[in-house]
């Protein structure tokens, strides 16, 4: 038998080496919006993590306009990467920086839909295995396109579910939005090889959906890393105490509950009440919410709303409230609480299974309707060295967070069990 020469042997390696297809199109349609979501966040970092490692097989795909499944040219593709992340990170306040990173969005949104080449199928049908990662939890509402391109073969589905809220809690989430969660997570059910879910609350409630039924996909628990940046240093403590909120405003995060004690707390305490900063963009369904915002006179010069702040904004903001509040009915994961922890700042949450989760026994647990009880906690915060909140930053120091590396270390052992053998772990 005649020994292959080394040109076989290197096209044999490249054959073998697998082939990962990135979805980027939550993250380039984000170039628009200003302010970062959490989901877009994730998508940045699968993004910097793949660009990152040496000799990968990765292409860049994205859904055109007319729903089309189109390959992003990778310089293209990676440019925008390193844009966007440098906007987000310090000057999200530049007009000049977002014009500049919407025109890069622009720019592959108008190449891919007039370039009559550059399919993902095309690109697909040229490897032996290829799998295609959707960090955004998109696409499977209308999933005719993916279900092209797994009955051509040679293709490995992983899919991120960020949370099944819509489905489970429809009440605070705009009409329509159950139907199109369900489909979403049907489809994920039948076309998904594996799904990476990003806490195992998650995991519970999406296995409770799927049912027992032999054949569905693997779902691998991930927690989520930080994504914003760690100072060594503590910023100036203002004068007079605040808290933060942190979210966008909707219904399910329950920004009600706090505004309204912030009108008590400055009608018994006048100029001397705590401020509240409530960071995050206008969602739905949040009338009352920004009527007392706009037209409330007890909460001018004490409650600061900022729709959009840099990372850095937003760490020294964090950093020098008294705590972190989150009193939402449900969440899926609950980032800003893990980054408040992370940079030392306690936390006040309401009682749901994934805070216990993320906040591992360090912040303090309270009912998202018993509002004595929020009350008392905030006014036994506002004293820095109150025995309350001491006994939390004792905690806090037990606290450990869940690192990126920590994530892309499960998802990089799924994906090579992926590429063995074309199928997913045993449950």
């Amino acid at each position: 038998m005649s020994r292959q020469g080394p040109d076989q042997d290197t096209d044999d390696r490249t054959r073998r080496r697998p082939h990962l297809v990135l979805d980027v199109t939550r993250l380039i349609f984000a170039a628009w919006g200003r302010t970062p979501t959490g989901i877009a966040r994730v998508e940045l970092a699968y993004a910097e993590h793949f660009i990152a490692q040496e000799g990968l097989d990765l292409s860049f795909t994205a859904m055109d306009a007319v729903g089309r499944l189109r390959v992003v040219e990778s310089e293209r593709a990676r440019g925008f990467v390193v844009a966007i992340s440098r906007y987000w990170r310090s000057n999200i306040g530049s007009n000049w920086a977002y014009l500049g990173v919407a025109l890069r969005a622009l720019h592959i949104h108008t190449v891919l839909l007039l370039s009559v080449v550059g399919s993902l199928a095309s690109l697909v049908a040229r490897h032996r295995h290829s799998i295609y990662i959707i960090p955004s939890q998109l696409h499977l509402e209308r999933p005719r396109a993916i279900e092209r391109l797994k009955r051509s073969g040679g293709l490995s589905l992983v899919y991120f579910v960020h949370d099944v809220l819509p489905a489970v809690f429809p009440e605070y989430f705009p009409p329509g939005a159950e139907r199109r969660a369900r489909r979403r997570l049907e489809a994920a059910k039948r076309l998904a090889d594996a799904v990476i879910v990003n806490s195992e609350d998650t995991a519970v409630n999406l296995r409770r959906m799927f049912g027992k039924t032999e054949g569905g996909p693997f779902i691998l628990p991930a927690p989520l890393g930080l994504s914003i940046p760690l100072p060594r240093q503590r910023p100036p403590q203002p004068a007079q105490p605040h808290f933060i909120m942190i979210g966008t405003i909707e219904p399910r995060k329950n920004h009600l509950l706090i505004l309204n004690l912030w009108r008590e707390l400055r009608t018994e305490l006048g100029a001397n009440a705590p401020r509240l900063v409530v960071v995050g963009a206008r969602g739905w369904e949040n009338e009352n919410v920004i009527d007392m915002f706009e037209r409330s006179p007890l909460l001018r010069g004490v409650v600061s709303e900022h729709r959009r702040l840099s990372d850095d904004e937003l760490v020294s903001s964090l950093m020098s409230a008294r705590a972190l509040l989150m009193p939402a009915f449900a969440e899926g994961y609950g980032m800003p609480l893990a980054e408040a922890l992370a940079l030392g700042v306690p936390a006040l949450c309401s009682d749901i299974a994934v805070f216990r989760e993320v906040g591992q026994g360090v912040p303090e647990f309270m009912h998202p309707l018993d509002g004595p009880a929020w009350r008392s906690a905030i006014l036994d915060y506002c004293d820095e060295t109150s025995a309350r909140r001491q006994a939390q930053m004792t905690r806090l120091k037990d606290w450990r967070p869940t690192s990126w590396e920590d994530h892309f270390s499960r998802v990089s052992k799924l994906l090579r069990e992926l590429d063995r053998s074309g199928e997913p772990p045993t449950r």
